[in-house]
């Protein structure tokens, strides 16, 4: 056959092959190859299987704090990045109707900022914002944070002068994830990853049962040292070879299809949001997210509940008098994830090892955790041990860990206005850990030691957000605060007046992004 059918060269370099392109495949490529070289001897060498026939989902837009730190360890000034993806900031958030239907309450809304607040002493602001000791008896997410305040006002979370990846306040991005995946493809080429345009029809076995070659559908074939599975729901390797298992949620998290629309912005100057917007719907929600010429639209929905066509037209509804002229797409969804990611030589990261619905923006931040533990594991790898089981470990509880959070949205809710809701917060479709968190927050609030793993993306000022921003209260909020009222007292004042001297610090946000582009 022709092709790379040699693994391994004779001075021990090892091979790292890729499948799939996209997101996953690209930031998978980007990442190892910058993150490992120095630290494996020698440094492995990359190959990125791209098929010409699988195009990108591509709707990712939104992401977590995490990418900064992920992006910045590429080597890639934080500007280009930005420039390259179209890319605007995001402070956090915005949950409207969750709790109530419009009928009930027009406007509801409650804010998840990236923001943590402040502490009173050892003590946490919510059980003096529980006893009412906020002066000025705001939301939880305004009494403990300025960034709601912050974000609403359409100000950026740092000013154009600050270094690469930092600021005044914690951020993410808001992205075109065709472009980012276009970025990274450029990026890891010129970094030495060898691009391979071909369909993977066959694999053929080590003696031992691994994965020892691939076979493309032009007749080579590419031989490796490990294969990490970027195939997307595919699962081309993971699933069609290793027949690893997956695990359902779809009775947990009913949102199984979503309708995505782009939608350009009617004016030049128009204000980019620098949140994201969820607004619920009788069957799911609608994102709404603001780019530099466009918003990214989208309407997750259960098609247990509501057809696609019927679905399309309520984004069509949302969006208004522009839906004539736009393009829509309907996506399916496998919700849930695998028991196993690395089996043998192979290793699943993104779609292929799981998926949990877009409510948290937590796609591409699973991918990183994925590609965080193999910076240290591939080289355990390489020199004869064994984690595989850690890391399926770790990547099962982070799976458990963003479907209960994601879940808890739709759990805590007062609608009783369709099947979907009702069906949501009945107890049996919670996880029995979830379930058993809410009934415990009936007499107290989300504090650290409820949770189970420390070292997750929502710790418990997250649920806290959560939880008050959907109107929980526990039964006795009595002597929740401890005894230090007066520094709590101090706190949320400052907290107050915080937001004036941010005006006077933050810029536009569609300011700060015209200015970005403006300096290649």
């Amino acid at each position: 056959m022709n092709g790379d059918s040699t693994a391994q060269s004779a001075t021990g370099e090892k091979h790292v092959v890729i499948v799939g392109g996209g997101t996953a495949g690209w930031l998978s490529a980007c990442y190892l190859v910058s993150r490992l070289a120095g630290d494996a001897k020698p440094e492995p060498r990359l190959t990125l299987i791209e098929s010409s026939d699988v195009p990108p989902i591509g709707v990712g837009e939104a992401t977590v704090p995490s990418l900064r730190d992920t992006i910045a360890a590429l080597g890639v000034d934080e500007y280009t990045f930005m420039r390259e993806c179209d890319a605007t900031f995001k402070h956090g958030i915005r949950f409207v109707q969750w709790c109530h239907a419009p009928g009930e309450k027009p406007g509801e809304h409650y804010f998840h900022p990236f923001e943590r607040p402040l502490k009173a002493g050892f003590d946490s602001l919510a059980g003096y914002w529980l006893n009412g000791e906020d002066p000025h008896a705001r939301e939880f997410f305004d009494a403990v944070s300025v960034q709601q305040r912050v974000a609403a006002a359409c100000l950026a979370p740092k000013r154009f002068e600050d270094r690469s990846y930092a600021g005044p306040m914690p951020y993410a991005y808001h992205l075109d994830a065709g472009k980012l995946a276009g970025f990274l493809k450029r990026l890891g080429i010129a970094r030495g990853v060898r691009h391979v345009i071909g369909n993977v029809t066959g694999i053929e076995e080590t003696a031992g049962g691994d994965i020892g070659q691939l076979l493309l559908d032009d007749g080579r074939s590419i031989a490796g040292d490990v294969f990490i599975d970027c195939s997307g729901f595919l699962g081309l390797l993971i699933e069609k070879h290793y027949s690893a298992t997956f695990n359902d949620l779809s009775h947990i998290l009913f949102c199984d299809k979503a309708v995505a629309c782009q939608v350009p912005n009617a004016e030049q100057n128009q204000q980019i949001r620098p949140y994201t917007t969820a607004t619920a719907q009788t069957a799911g929600w609608i994102w709404d997210i603001g780019l530099k010429n466009r918003r990214g639209t989208g309407h997750v929905f259960s098609s247990r509940y509501m057809s696609a066509d019927e679905a399309e037209a309520v984004l069509r509804d949302y969006i208004g008098p522009q839906t004539a002229e736009l393009k829509y797409r309907t996506l399916d969804m496998k919700v849930g994830y695998r028991d196993q990611h690395w089996i043998g030589n192979c290793i699943a990261v993104g779609l292929s090892g799981g998926f949990i619905e877009p409510l948290e923006s937590t796609g591409i931040h699973l991918i990183e955790v994925a590609l965080n533990m193999l910076v240290q594991m591939l080289p355990r790898y390489f020199n004869g041990g064994s984690p595989h089981a850690r890391f399926n470990e770790i990547m099962r509880n982070h799976y458990d860990i963003v479907i209960d959070f994601v879940k808890l949205h739709y759990y805590l809710t007062s609608r009783g206005d369709s099947p979907f809701w009702i069906d949501n917060a009945a107890a049996e479709s919670a996880t029995p850990e979830l379930a058993e968190k809410v009934e415990a927050w009936r007499s107290g609030y989300p504090d650290v030691y409820d949770m189970r793993f420390i070292h997750s993306i929502f710790d418990h000022m997250s649920y806290q957000y959560i939880l008050f921003g959907m109107g929980r209260r526990p039964g006795h909020s009595a002597n929740l605060g401890g005894n230090n009222h007066a520094v709590a007292d101090n706190i949320f004042r400052n907290t107050y007046a915080a937001y004036d001297k941010a005006v006077e610090v933050l810029p536009d946000h569609r300011q700060i992004i015209e200015r970005i582009h403006e300096a290649r």
